[in-house]
C-alpha cells in the first residue's frame, strides 16, 4: 500500500491514478479519500489524479501531534514535493479548504496552476468583537462549536449520525447518508475533537489576497434559506474568481457529480 512518512513521522496514505497535470483533491473534516469516488475516474481519464487521506483520517497514522491545520499544510506541501508534483491543480472540500488556504498563506502559489475550493467559509464561527455574518451555518458562534465538541467527545457515533444527513440537506443522493454515516464512526474521537476545535480557531480572512492563481468557488444551492452566502463574499475578495452552483449541499460533489466533473474539467482546460 502506498504511504509516505511526513518529516516528524506520520505516515500517510495516497493513491495516484492517470497521467497528465496533476489533481490533488484535499478531503474534509472526519471523512477520508473515498468520499471523491465519483471524481477520479472522470478526472484520471485526463490528468494524475492524486487523493490521499489526511493525518488522523481513513488509512493514515492517527498520531497525538500534529493536529492542527498549519501541519496538515505542510503534509501536503511534503507530498507535493515527495511525488515531485509540477504545476498542481488542488480540489479541496470544506476543512480541505482551509488546508489550502493555509499552504498558500506558507508557500504561496508559485507551484499551483489553478484552485477548486468547494464550500466553505474563511472563518468558521462568529466574533462577539466584529460583525462577521458568513460563519459555518446561520449565527454560528463559540458556545454552539463547544456544544458540537461536547457532543464529539460524550458520544461520536449518535454525533456522527446526526452530522451526515446535515451535509445533504434535503438534496438528491440521499441513498448515500448510511454510507457516510459508516464511514463518519470509523474515526478516532481525540482527531475529531482537535480538529474541530482547530477550526473553530481558524480565520484566513487575509489569505484571499494571496490567491495568484484562478480560482473556482463552488457550493450548492440545497440549503437553508438562513445559511450566509460565503461563496459572495469570497468572490469578492479573491481576485478573478469564478462561482459555480449545484444540485445539493455541503457535499454537492457527490450529489451533482455528473455536473460538478463537467464543470471543473471545463474550468481546469480553459
Amino acid at each position: 500500500m502506498p504511504y509516505f512518512a511526513t518529516e516528524d513521522n506520520c505516515r500517510l496514505y495516497y493513491e495516484v491514478r492517470g497521467e497528465g497535470q496533476p489533481v490533488v483533491f484535499i478531503h474534509g473534516w472526519s471523512v477520508n479519500r473515498h468520499f471523491f469516488k465519483k471524481q477520479v475516474p472522470a478526472f484520471a481519464e485526463k490528468y494524475q489524479v492524486v487523493t490521499y487521506d489526511l493525518r488522523g483520517h481513513g488509512d493514515s497514522d492517527r498520531p497525538e501531534k500534529g493536529l492542527y491545520l498549519s501541519r496538515f499544510a505542510q503534509d501536503l506541501h511534503e507530498l507535493i514535493e515527495y511525488l515531485g508534483l509540477k504545476n498542481v491543480v488542488l480540489v479541496a472540500w470544506s476543512m480541505g479548504v482551509q488546508i489550502v488556504w493555509d499552504y498558500i498563506s506558507q508557500f504561496g502559489c508559485a507551484n499551483l496552476a489553478k484552485i477548486v475550493l468547494i464550500d466553505m467559509t474563511p472563518k468558521v464561527i462568529a466574533d462577539p468583537d466584529e460583525d462577521w455574518e458568513y460563519t459555518m451555518y446561520p449565527a454560528y458562534d463559540r458556545k454552539a462549536g463547544m456544544a458540537f465538541l461536547e457532543d464529539i467527545a460524550v458520544d461520536w457515533d449518535a454525533a456522527a449520525e446526526k452530522f451526515a444527513p446535515g451535509i445533504f440537506f434535503r438534496g438528491p443522493a440521499q441513498e448515500e447518508i448510511p454510507w457516510v454515516i459508516d464511514m463518519l464512526k470509523r474515526n478516532t474521537v481525540h482527531v475529531m475533537l482537535t480538529m474541530w476545535l482547530a477550526m473553530l480557531q481558524s480565520d484566513y480572512r487575509d489569505v484571499m489576497p494571496k490567491i495568484t492563481v484562478p480560482c473556482l468557488l463552488t457550493y450548492g444551492t440545497c440549503r437553508s434559506k438562513r445559511m450566509p452566502h460565503t461563496e459572495e463574499w469570497l468572490h469578492a475578495h479573491i481576485k478573478g474568481s469564478e462561482t459555480a452552483v449545484f444540485n445539493g449541499g455541503h457535499i454537492h460533489f457527490l450529489q451533482d457529480p455528473e455536473r460538478f466533473n463537467e464543470v471543473v474539467l471545463q474550468f481546469l482546460d480553459e
